[in-house]
């Protein structure tokens, strides 16, 4: 196996990690299999395979779709995800729908969340032609009292 294709085999999960630095400003949407550290300023949609984690000085404004995503800094917009953490210096405002959510003290939320349920709702049928024949019976069974 030579140098090139070393760590690249494709039964094996990426783990690498985006860094958006300090002082950067980017607008646009991103879509990744890895991870998304944000330490600068993020406008738009970004959807992880993995995780996004804005830094105690990152802000972020638009969408978010990931597995975790961890606010240490600012969000404003939407979150998708199955975690969601807000540690004690972060804040954010908007609407989440997650399976977790933990909200450490000294944080700051202000919006709407919604909870995923980890199994999808039960459904319950109503079967008509199991209706019908107790409706009849209960119509003759009330034509024998007249």
């Amino acid at each position: 196996m030579g140098i090139i294709s070393r760590g690249n085999a494709p039964d094996r999960k990426r783990t690498g990690t985006t860094v958006i630095a300090a002082g950067t400003n980017l607008v646009g949407d991103l879509t990744l299999s890895d991870s998304l550290h944000i330490d600068g300023s993020v406008e738009g949609k970004v959807k992880s395979d993995s995780e996004v984690s804005i830094g105690q000085e990152g802000q972020f404004e638009g969408d978010i779709t990931a597995e975790i995503v961890m606010v240490s800094g600012q969000f404003n917009g939407t979150i998708e995800a199955d975690r969601l953490e807000i540690v004690a210096t972060g804040k954010v405002s908007g609407t989440v729908t997650v399976g977790q959510l933990v909200i450490e003290s000294g944080a700051q939320f202000n919006g709407t969340s919604k909870i995923r349920d980890q199994h999808p709702p039960r459904q319950i049928a109503h079967d008509r032609s199991a209706e019908e024949p107790a409706s009849e019976d209960r119509q003759k069974a009330s034509k024998k009292e007249q």
